[in-house]
């Protein structure tokens, strides 16, 4: 029995030492690349967009290097709700949120006189634009959802429990993205609240939800999905009716992401205390 508990003992010490690893490597590793653009005047947004590989790659290493199996991590398809929820999801809370921004003034369709604004009127031409940028930001949305769903969920949820482990999951996903966002200027109206208050403040929101996804559908294709058809289809809103209220467009987001996450976590409870 004493053999037993120290070993469960070390394994949990070895899991919480691998978690602040993880996050080290990650954030550090991102920091330090970021940080050089401005000295390689790299402006590119894709630049910005291959980062996203950098938490599946470290999570793959410390797999490799504990030896440890990678299917844990989910590799089926899961049920076909799961994906149609995944779809559903973005196109619900756009349908929610960009009405009543136009309502209030806060964002208007793009002019005319633009690109965006010509693509506005042409439904077809968005939905063949959505879905081919979506194809090419899945490999990049599996860099991310391998890392932070396949490889840390798990892992902090066990040892913070349930809450807390997608608390501190979600604070530091959130603060990942800020050193990104901050140098290619992501959030010009506001760039310094931007990338440090409203982009963590943001993916701790949504971590909720995507837990929920991974957990329910026990795959991270869904995930990935979700992760990268969300992307597209919050930047191409963007786009087509850029908000001239960033900060109060962004408010009213979280107000409805807050209601969902409550919605999502109460059930992942419900299922976390019945196993």
């Amino acid at each position: 029995m004493t053999n037993a508990i120290s070993t469960a003992g070390d394994a949990t010490t070895q899991e919480r030492k691998d978690i602040l690893l993880f996050a080290v490597a990650v954030l550090t590793t991102t920091t330090l690349i970021v940080a050089s653009f401005p000295l390689f005047h790299v402006t590119n947004n894709w630049a910005a967009n291959v980062l996203m590989f950098i938490p599946g790659m470290v999570a793959a290493a410390l797999l490799l290097r504990r030896r440890q199996s990678f299917r844990s991590v989910g590799w089926g398809f899961g049920s076909p709700i799961y994906w149609l929820l995944a779809i559903l999801l973005p196109l619900v809370i756009i349908a929610i949120c960009l009405p009543i921004s136009i309502r209030l003034g806060w964002a208007a369709v793009a002019p005319a006189t633009i690109a965006a604004g010509r693509v506005a009127g042409d439904p077809l031409r968005i939905l063949k634009n959505v879905l081919l940028y979506t194809a090419i930001s899945l490999p990049l949305a599996f860099g991310e959802e391998f890392g932070w769903r396949g490889y840390a969920q798990g892992k902090l949820v066990r040892q913070f429990g349930l809450v807390k482990g997608l608390l501190l999951l979600g604070l530091i996903w959130g603060f990942w993205h800020s050193p990104i966002y901050y140098v290619m200027d992501a959030s010009p109206q506001h760039p310094i609240l931007g990338p440090f208050v409203m982009t963590p403040i943001d993916n701790l929101l949504a971590v909720v939800p995507m837990a929920w996804f991974y957990i329910r559908s026990r795959n991270i294709w869904v995930p990935t999905f979700l992760h990268a058809f969300a992307d597209v289809v919050w930047g191409f809103s963007d786009l087509l009716y850029p908000k001239s209220h960033e900060l109060q467009s962004w408010a009213m987001l979280q107000a409805v992401q807050l209601i969902l996450s409550i919605i999502f976590l109460w059930n992942l409870r419900s299922i976390h205390e019945n196993q």
